[in-house]
């Protein structure tokens, strides 16, 4: 993974103060606040509030990960 730099102060701002997600085009992506990036691109979830609401957000229809990457996006060490 790569990082994407944000140095526009307005998109910061809505970035950290609510529940947002990004749209490019027809494609929507989640904004997740993340602890720890490491080479292995698995997220591990540590927070148990978090991860039911990913849980609830990846159960609903979600053409784009099958059931076994949406599992092994959620495992945890």
């Amino acid at each position: 993974m790569k990082p994407l730099k944000i140095e526009d102060q307005e998109l910061k701002k809505a970035i950290t103060s609510g529940n947002y997600y990004l749209e490019v085009g027809k494609r929507k992506f989640m904004l997740l606040e993340v602890e720890e990036i490491n080479d292995s691109n698995v997220y591990h979830v540590t927070d148990d509030e978090e991860k039911k609401q990913l849980l609830k957000a990846l159960n609903e229809d979600n053409p784009i990960l099958s059931n076994e990457e949406v599992t092994r996006l959620l495992e945890e060490k």
